[in-house]
């Protein structure tokens, strides 16, 4: 079997890419940036010429790439909307049948947030592609080499005291990197989960509050906690 991750570098397609090719699956890892080697893609989702010679031959597609914050020419319509559908298209062209597309859990449009709408719309194209699909729409997701618990501890060991943004705390479900490369892995190769959009969540809901205090007890570095509005923090950002 032979699998194409888009974001194939970054912190989903890392962890999926090494799960299949220890389970003997051939994976084909398309991004912005690659070393120059085997297996590996310069991409950035808009040259459907290199999408179709990435993906021949291919059993299917995992979609994991995207962007949270936009920087330049990388906006999220030019990734999460255009990429996703000239990834379609291309995948229709060299005849692979399956895309498994990772989204957001707060995915659904007309909400005000460019990142949720441009989400909702990447699952639009999918659902409305023809092609047999899986979407996930994955909460926090954290685990080795990810970014959360990397600048979360960043700021603990930079700042006097930790900021939490406004006054009442909203329960979130952090979802353990491991557990979503598992329904990633059944969706892609297994082939589960057809024509379904499902939301993948960790077993436990906690507040952020108590993330930083378990992230804090583990690098050792309490550092007292505040609340504070949120203009108050676009004020320290600019």
């Amino acid at each position: 079997m032979k699998i194409a991750i888009t974001g194939g570098t970054g912190f989903i397609g890392r962890h999926l890419a090494k799960r299949l090719a220890a389970g003997g699956v051939e994976v084909v890892l398309l991004a912005r940036h690659v070393p120059d080697q085997a297996g590996f893609v310069a991409s950035d989702l808009s040259d459907r010429a290199v999408l179709r010679d990435a993906l021949a031959g291919c059993d299917a597609v995992a979609h994991c790439a995207g962007i949270n914050r936009e920087l330049g020419q990388q906006t999220y319509r030019r990734v999460h909307i255009d990429g996703t559908r000239n990834v379609i298209e291309a995948a229709i062209e060299v005849g692979v049948k399956r895309i498994v597309l990772m989204s957001f859990l707060r995915a659904r449009p007309h909400c005000g947030s460019s990142y949720h709408e441009s989400k909702w719309a990447a699952e639009e194209l999918i659902r409305n592609s023809g092609l047999n699909y899986t979407i996930l729409r994955a909460s926090m997701v954290y685990g080795r080499g990810d970014h959360m618990l990397d600048h979360l501890s960043h700021a603990l060991y930079t700042f006097p005291f930790f900021a939490m943004v406004g006054f009442v705390e909203k329960g979130i479900r952090p979802l353990a990197i491991e557990d979503l490369v598992d329904v990633l892995k059944a969706a892609v190769v297994e082939n589960r989960l057809t024509k379904k959009t499902v939301a993948v969540t960790g077993a436990e809901e906690l507040y952020l509050s108590e993330a930083v205090r378990r992230v804090s007890r583990v690098i050792g570095k309490r550092v007292p906690m505040i609340r504070a509005p949120i203009w108050l923090h676009y004020a320290f950002a600019y």
